[in-house]
């Protein structure tokens, strides 16, 4: 009498589930570094892109000022300047700073000729690093923006000049 096999033996299961969990781990293990790779290159496309946001506010801002006001702090930790909102060359003015504390570089500002700052410091850009944001010489304003954040590092530099 022939005997016909009607499943799998025990050895056979053992083989398929040993195979199946290397792939398995296998797999697994790319898609976690996939994974992280990509965070990373997420959270540094990110970095990049809101510190030229902060450049061209900066940049925009310090273009529309008056020449004479633009004032940078003896550590280059501060600018202070004066601009025209609406352009028409009548009062009332703006009077903007930027200040670098720590790691963060800061905006705030009020109308210009009268009272203290009734506007609070907003964050602009985060993660600076050792460098002054700022020097002047020659009429031009230049804007160094050093961001570390993680393991990467942006180095984004402007100079502009006042135009008013």
């Amino acid at each position: 009498m022939v005997l016909t096999p009607r499943g799998f033996t025990l050895l056979e299961v053992m083989i398929s589930i040993t195979v199946f969990s290397i792939v398995f781990t296998s797999a697994a293990g790319m898609f976690s570094s996939v994974q992280y790779a990509w965070q990373k290159q997420k959270n540094s496309a990110d970095s990049l892109r809101e510190t030229q946001w902060a450049m061209e506010l900066m940049i925009n801002e310090i273009r529309r000022a008056e020449a004479g006001s633009v004032i940078v702090s003896v550590g280059g930790d501060r600018i202070r300047f004066q601009i025209d909102p609406n352009g028409d060359g009548n009062p009332p003015f703006r009077q903007i700073e930027y200040r670098r504390q720590g790691t963060v570089l800061n905006r705030r500002w009020r109308n210009a000729g009268g009272g203290g700052w009734t506007n609070p410091y907003q964050e602009t850009a985060n993660y600076l690093a050792a460098l002054p944001p700022f020097s002047s010489g020659s009429g031009l304003v230049t804007i160094t923006l050093d961001v570390t954040k993680g393991s990467v590092n942006y180095v984004l530099t402007s100079r502009v000049r006042p135009r008013n």
